[in-house]
């Protein structure tokens, strides 16, 4: 069922990735799950024990990654279990899934023993590393809790924001705005790749639904894009040129680049707060951003 659902969602980058190594897509999942009798698992131990232990490895990172979590609903759902009874059936279904995986990988290493065992290791593993990379495309996808509209110089700002996140984040510096900036938890990286590509796809006239973590996520962004702005972190890491504070704004007649920066930050955030400021997640997420501006003082 695990691995169904990962392929009910083709476009993502995990499936597409495991598809790439493995050969499994949704057909290979679909006829693996239909095999029902000891002559029909023994067919595909014969003929395809690799495509069996791929798809095992696959289920048991499949519920290992955010996927576990509509996966077990349906499946208490459909039982009609209380969450200690799931609790049980999950702990019974890892302790199988391990032996499983275990025995398949005795079978193809055959009388190669160790030998033969490495690439299947490694093999799982580079499973392990593209879900564990991929995890936060795994999300279940959350309500939308507003819908942005943007002029050109808002939505540039947005973009040069998550753009700063990421250099920030790339550039080695025992500055201590960089060592604090990890710990702004609705930047991930993932989170910040995801939004920055969804914003690059997206024109002036366009509309942007997003979720609250979507939205902590750009309110963040745009702080750190201030602080540094306003503060001596560009000029002292030698950023400055590749973050120019010369360049005009539409709604910028008079005053230097950084002001207008700071008031499109400043408009962004305000209103976040007044419009979301009782979510939980932005009173975190404006106490890490007080936390951060800190370290320039």
């Amino acid at each position: 069922m695990a691995c169904t659902h990962l392929f009910s969602h083709s476009a993502g980058p995990v499936p597409q990735q495991v598809t790439a190594l493995t050969g499994l897509d949704a057909a290979a999942v679909a006829t693996l799950n239909a095999i029902d009798s000891t002559p029909g698992l023994q067919h595909v131990l014969t003929e395809r024990p690799l495509r069996l232990f791929d798809f095992v490895v696959v289920g048991r990172l499949c519920l290992e990654s955010p996927l576990a979590t509509p996966v077990l609903a349906f499946v208490q759902q459909q039982m009609q279990i209380d969450t200690a009874q799931l609790r049980t059936l999950q702990e019974y279904c890892e302790v199988l899934s391990a032996q499983l995986q275990q025995a398949l990988e005795q079978h193809l290493a055959g009388p190669s023993g160790a030998a033969a065992l490495a690439p299947l290791h490694r093999r799982a593993q580079q499973l392990r590393t593209l879900f564990e990379q991929n995890a936060e495309t795994l999300r279940p996808a959350l309500p939308a809790v507003v819908t942005l509209g943007f002029d050109e110089g808002r939505l540039q700002m947005l973009r040069l924001a998550l753009l700063l996140v990421q250099e920030l984040r790339h550039t080695k510096s025992s500055h201590p705005f960089l060592q604090a900036l990890p710990r702004l938890a609705a930047l991930s990286v993932a989170a910040t790749e995801a939004m920055s590509a969804r914003l690059a796809a997206i024109h002036q006239t366009d509309r942007l639904e997003l979720s609250l973590p979507e939205l902590v996520l750009l309110y963040q962004a745009m702080h750190v894009c201030a602080l540094a702005f306003v503060s001596d972190v560009l000029g002292t890491l030698g950023m400055e040129a590749a973050f120019p504070t010369t360049a005009t704004t539409p709604n910028q007649t008079t005053g230097s680049s950084r002001q207008a920066v700071a008031g499109l930050v400043v408009g962004f955030t305000r209103w976040v707060e007044q419009e979301f400021g009782q979510e939980p997640s932005v009173q975190i997420a404006r106490q890490e951003v007080a936390e951060l501006a800190g370290t320039l003082s």
